[in-house]
């Protein structure tokens, strides 16, 4: 092989580009499947374009340039003159070139129509720049607890893939190694921030997936990291404004009266349904999760504020359509509430009445002494006190044993028992003592109309109530609304 071997041209033969860069590496002076002793290999990249995908992935098109010295194709003594050498694909296949590869893509293409994009470039002292065109998709690690104000981070790994660290280190050029064409844009996202770091770091191999390389040798390696932060107007002004506007729309129905019914039903639902809707159509392209995202819980909050406008005028208009009064000691929210929600309280409290006389008969003593304080002391007897006594005669004996001239105060019955009614009307007077006339109390037993408990206290009508329920309505409900953006927002950012 040696004797075959031709000897290098001297300085005053004509030698440049392809021809010089032959007989450079001559088979007999030149092995291109040897790297030349351990290598420090700088690594650039530019970045022509990017695009991030809803499905996790990264799109980029870019450039990667690395430099490295091969001492074996210095040329400076024989090629005076010469100042670099350029080819393309052909050019790399007679020089030694390092084995170096995306980490982390899913798939890489190496740009071109005609020919792959690639160019060499060998200059006097041997030191060779290598660079390439690709298209290239990497995975991203998304996580959207915060979508649609989510940040996440977008990784390129590069490294060798032949030779361990002993033999070719990667590092990063000292001056810009990662540069982004100024005008690029991405429709929906856009680049907060990035950053390098080299497998030399203590926790590059802690923070991406790349630790497996470890199981079989040390390999150089580099990474760059994009921080994209998602674009949000179009979900200001296509989601949020739109449902918070169907929120306040929904609101309208506290201002309509409590018995217009197909009115407020109509605004209830319209908006429902439309705000779902438009929900379906923001998450339609977003990946399925398993874990709650902000906008859902913006969802579940105005989908609650909207319902809660219907429910409230289902229970308004259960009101509006009672036919009875009600006393209230005062006009409060805790009267008013109290009394539409048990109205029949003095009922039930009559039937356990009941139920503890049939089981054990009363005692006119006992019963004397256990009549409430309150009601004594408005000199008042409970007309259900008849009904569980059994007769007038047993009462007229209570109210002796009392000292105290009782008038009844009357507890409306149901409107539906009618033989409550007629017993009311067979008692209309008695004597409280036959043997005294002076002790003489008339017990007057009226209808439900006539009477009117003693005291301060406020009549209301049905109507009334629903009223004063809507009235603070409109202003519980923005109040809340107002509550809850202040939190959410105030987590978002």
């Amino acid at each position: 092989m040696a004797a075959d071997c031709s000897p290098m041209k001297t300085e005053g033969e004509i030698l440049s580009g392809y021809g010089l860069l032959r007989n450079l590496t001559h088979p007999c002076r030149y092995n291109l499947l040897t790297p030349p002793g351990p290598q420090n290999i700088s690594v650039r990249i530019y970045i022509y374009n990017s695009q991030a995908t809803h499905n996790l992935h990264y799109n980029l098109h870019l450039l990667l340039q690395f430099e490295y010295q091969d001492p074996r194709l210095a040329y400076h003594s024989v090629a005076p003159n010469t100042y670099k050498i350029t080819g393309g694909e052909d050019l790399k296949d007679m020089v030694w070139t390092p084995h170096i590869y995306l980490a982390n893509d899913q798939k890489s293409t190496v740009m071109g129509s005609l020919k792959k994009d690639i160019m060499v470039s060998v200059y006097p002292d041997g030191t060779i720049t290598f660079a390439q065109r690709l298209k290239t998709t990497v995975a991203c690690l998304i996580k959207l607890h915060k979508f649609p104000f989510d940040e996440y981070h977008c990784s390129l790994m590069i490294e060798t893939w032949i030779y361990n660290i002993s033999k070719l280190f990667l590092k990063w050029e000292d001056d810009s190694p990662v540069s982004i064409t100024p005008n690029t844009h991405m429709s929906e996202y856009y680049i907060s921030r990035m950053w390098t770091s080299t497998s030399k770091e203590s926790g590059f191999f802690i923070t991406n997936f790349y630790k497996y390389r470890d199981n079989i040798g040390s390999y150089s390696a580099l990474m760059v990291t994009f921080s994209l932060r998602r674009q949000v107007g179009y979900y200001i002004m296509d989601y949020y404004v739109p449902s918070t506007l169907m929120v306040i729309i929904s609101w309208v129905t506290f201002w309509l009266d409590s018995n217009a019914i197909s009115g407020r039903i109509n605004i209830g639902i319209s908006s429902m349904l439309t705000f779902i809707t438009l929900s379906s159509q923001t998450g339609s392209a977003m990946p399925k999760v398993s874990y709650i995202m902000a906008n859902e819980v913006w969802f579940i909050a105005c989908t609650t504020f909207i319902i809660g406008s219907l429910v409230e005028f289902a229970f308004v208009n259960t009101i509006w359509r009672r036919r009875r009064n009600v006393e209230l000691k005062k006009v409060t929210g805790k009267h008013i509430l109290k009394s539409t929600l048990t109205p029949k309280l003095a009922r039930r409290q009559l039937e356990e009445l009941k139920e503890k006389s049939v089981s054990s008969p009363p005692d006119l003593g006992s019963t004397s002494s256990s009549l409430p304080a309150s009601l004594a002391s408005q000199n008042m007897v409970p007309i259900q006190m008849i009904k569980v006594l059994g007769s007038v005669s047993q009462l007229t004996q209570i109210l002796h044993l009392n000292q105290l001239p009782f008038r009844f105060l009357v507890l409306p019955p149901p409107m539906e028992d009618d033989d409550d009614e007629k017993e009311l009307e067979q008692v209309r007077d008695f004597p409280v003592d036959s043997h005294t006339s002076q002790d003489r109390s008339i017990m007057t037993l009226a209808s439900d109309e006539e009477i009117r408990p003693t005291g301060n206290f406020t009549t209301m009508t049905p109507q009334e109530i629903a009223k004063w329920i809507d009235t603070k309505s409109r202003v519980i409900f923005p109040v809340s609304f107002i509550m809850f953006n202040i939190l959410y927002w105030g987590f978002i950012f």
